[in-house]
């Protein structure tokens, strides 16, 4: 697995932490480059907190199975500049070692990654000046729904995918859904766009003179068979390169939207949607939507900022797309870190999984590809926790 890049190596000492720390034992022992056979030194500190969240942190250009991506440790250390460098140590075929390294956010937030499981510590500091508190990944959930695509899943008995057939209807008078632009190969779910075979002629916009083939979209989701409510979903993806349609990995309420909010009525959770290499806003966007009391639709969310911190080669490599769903909000991170908070009220019912390549009627005026255009998902995963 490839990870993402390493923060700088220098060392930080945290320059406001002494006044808040409150010391409550001592690890011992220490931690070379080279492994160690013991954890490092380091006072036990409630000025670190951490929690293992699951493993939601694989970038890379090679399929691998959902089981070796790592996991990912949120972290918060009180009263620490920004730019603090944390250190997180595991137990590798060496011995103990130190297996992630990030620097801290101006709110003292920092997402470590280990494909080391087991016991983890996360130190700040060196010498006798380190402060830490030790995690396990045995405390992150479990997972309630995995599917790596081994074999295919999609519009077979039993199988947990079916394709969310749909005409022209909404924004795609010129698209329409349909199993043939969705195919499970080599380990890969694979979605489509592609020209409609069904369709004769072309396909022209009101108020446009240019024309477009009629095309074929890849939908998919899980709504006869898993839904959950509460926890974490997330996909290992490979974007689509072109602008004029977007690749998307989001959730929509058991029996669709209701009015009253989303608590009573749902919402649909759009993880991630990418809209093409070279947009001038980045490509990528997180949103919410859900139906006020009176049936009128509310949009949370928008373009994620400053995106180029989290990757740029999203037509290139894997990332994993993923969303923390709790009732006070969500949290969408791309391998691990966190892009977008979004305070709630949140969905109060069950949401299923849904994958797909979308081309709507207002990006076919920007295409600048060739079809068919691909969406590739390496693995899709879901750990319903309820309201804890």
């Amino acid at each position: 697995m490839s990870r993402a890049p390493r923060a700088s190596s220098r060392s930080h000492a945290p320059s406001r932490l002494l006044a808040g720390l409150v010391a409550v034992g001592l690890v011992t022992a220490g931690c070379s480059s080279d492994g160690a056979a013991t954890p490092p030194s380091y006072d036990a500190s409630d000025a670190v907190e951490a929690r293992v969240l699951p493993q939601i942190a694989a970038n890379g250009e090679d399929t691998e199975a959902a089981s070796d991506a790592a996991w990912v440790v949120d972290a918060t250390i009180a009263d620490v500049d920004e730019g603090t460098t944390v250190t997180l140590y595991g137990r590798t075929d060496d011995g103990w070692d130190e297996v992630d390294e990030q620097e801290t956010d101006a709110d003292g937030q920092v997402a470590l990654t280990s494909t080391a499981s087991g016991d983890l510590h996360v130190v700040v500091g060196s010498g006798e000046d380190a402060i830490g508190t030790e995690v396990s990944t045995s405390d992150a959930p479990e997972a309630t729904f995995t599917d790596d695509f081994d074999e295919n899943s999609v519009d077979v008995e039993g199988g947990p995918w079916v394709s969310r057939t749909q005409g022209h209807i909404g924004v795609r008078t010129c698209s329409r859904a349909g199993a043939d632009a969705a195919e499970v190969t080599d380990g890969v779910l694979q979605l489509s766009v592609i020209e409609d075979p069904d369709m004769k002629g072309e396909c022209q916009l009101p108020g446009r003179r240019k024309k477009f083939p009629y095309r074929l979209n890849g939908h998919v989701g899980t709504e006869a068979s898993y839904a959950f409510t509460y926890g974490y979903a997330a996909a290992r993806i490979r974007t689509q390169s072109a602008r004029g349609q977007h690749a998307a990995f989001w959730m929509q309420a058991v029996g669709g939207q209701q009015s009253g909010g989303p608590q009573k009525g749902g919402a649909e959770i759009d993880v991630m949607e990418y809209f093409g290499d070279d947009h001038p806003l980045g490509g990528l966007t997180q949103f919410t939507y859900f139906l006020d009391k009176a049936g009128k639709k509310q949009t949370v969310g928008g373009w994620i900022p400053d995106v180029e911190k989290y990757g740029d080669d999203w037509s290139e490599q894997y990332h994993v797309y993923s969303v923390e769903w709790t009732p006070e909000e969500y949290v969408f991170r791309i391998d691990g870190q966190v892009t977008q908070r979004l305070e709630g009220p949140t969905s109060g019912r069950p949401e299923f999984l849904i994958l797909s390549l979308l081309s709507s009627d207002y990006e076919l005026p920007r295409f600048n590809g060739e079809l068919p255009e691909h969406m590739e998902v390496d693995w899709a995963r879901a750990w319903e926790t309820g309201k804890q």
